[in-house]
């Protein structure tokens, strides 16, 4: 059997049905390789990482991490993910109910009194049933009777991207969907702790209050907030205190069902602005991932918008690879939130 000598190739030159490589880290690949027993052995999952000296992980949906030596690997390829965007927003949208909805084909209209784009905007996947400038005016309408901006969410690229630019729908702004495995996400916040991490007080409840809301989002109305937050039926709140009892960082997660199991998904992590560069959101994150393991869900996703580089660094740290970009669109001018 072949085996991984110290300082040798990373991969044998002959093996040209490996088809990924370091720069595929993220992305969800399948590898065959040699095991022990001269047996070859699959492993499909997210690429965590390929080292310089050849060792690779695989994390399973599971949530079981494969690692292997590059030199072991016969054939490698990178493969779609294992749910679609638009499967994903509809996870997504489990754990951010809006509170009405409308169909038009296969777009979803969502509408929560304009708290949040994700709630208020037009989940747009599939055909609407109708030509597309019949199914603009039908948005335009149908928002136009709440009182609303008409705004679409689409995954990014989008067919209808070219279409919606000539018709003045123009992008508003762009949010990343990354996803993590559940185990792994665990483990690299606890390695991500403060070191005076013994000095707060951890709080894990299932509901919200008005100290929370204000925290997480001060600019929102709580009382719709608190509706999309306490929406689903399995969730949770972490609220990190100091010494003096003041909430210095605090987060949420919920459960979403998908066609291939549990997901966790993260929301509303804030930490206070003079306690920020301290590890607080690592502390966070360690308490809603090991809840998210407990509640059996092997998989994390969280948005965070494309500009907001101090919490991508963050959360790329933590695990959680590029799953899509979405924007909205609108053609009016429209909130950042």
């Amino acid at each position: 059997m072949m085996s991984r000598e110290p300082g040798g190739p990373s991969r044998p030159a002959a093996l040209l049905a490996v088809r990924c490589g370091p720069a595929d880290v993220g992305r969800r690949v399948t590898v065959r390789r040699l095991v022990e027993d001269g047996q070859l052995s699959d492993a499909v999952g997210v690429l965590l990482s390929w080292s310089p000296e050849g060792l690779l992980v695989v994390e399973k949906r599971s949530g079981e991490q494969v690692q292997m030596s590059a030199y072991d690997v016969v054939a490698a390829k990178v493969v779609a993910p294992e749910l679609s965007a638009d499967a994903m927003q509809k996870v997504a949208e489990l754990g951010w109910p809006p509170a009405e909805t409308g169909q038009l084909g296969d777009w979803v209209l969502r509408a929560t009194h304009g708290v949040t784009g994700r709630a208020n905007s037009v989940r747009v996947v599939g055909d609407p049933g109708m030509p597309l400038d019949a199914a603009l005016d039908a948005v335009v309408a149908w928002y136009g009777e709440r009182g609303l901006p008409p705004v679409l969410q689409l995954p990014q690229p989008s067919g209808y991207d070219e279409e919606l630019d000539a018709r003045g729908w123009l992008p508003a702004r762009v949010t990343t969907m990354r996803t993590a495995g559940t185990p792994g996400l665990v483990d690299r916040a606890a390695a991500l702790l403060p070191p005076d991490a013994d000095r707060y007080v951890v709080e894990l409840s299932a509901d919200t209050d008005s100290e929370l809301l204000a925290f997480v989002e001060p600019s929102l109305d709580p009382v719709v907030l608190a509706s999309i937050l306490t929406a689903p039926d399995e969730r949770a709140f972490v609220r990190v205190r100091d010494a003096s009892g003041a909430l210095v960082a605090a987060g949420r997660a919920s459960v979403s069902a998908s066609p291939v199991g549990r997901w966790a998904g993260i929301t509303s992590v804030a930490t206070a602005e003079h306690a920020r560069r301290r590890g607080l959101g690592g502390l966070v994150m360690a308490s809603l991932g090991q809840w998210a393991l407990d509640a059996g869900c092997p998989r994390t996703y969280l948005q965070v918008m494309s500009r907001n580089a101090g919490a991508i660094a963050l959360y790329e740290r933590l695990g959680f690879a590029l799953h899509h970009a979405y924007a909205y669109r609108s053609p009016v001018a429209i909130s950042d939130r």
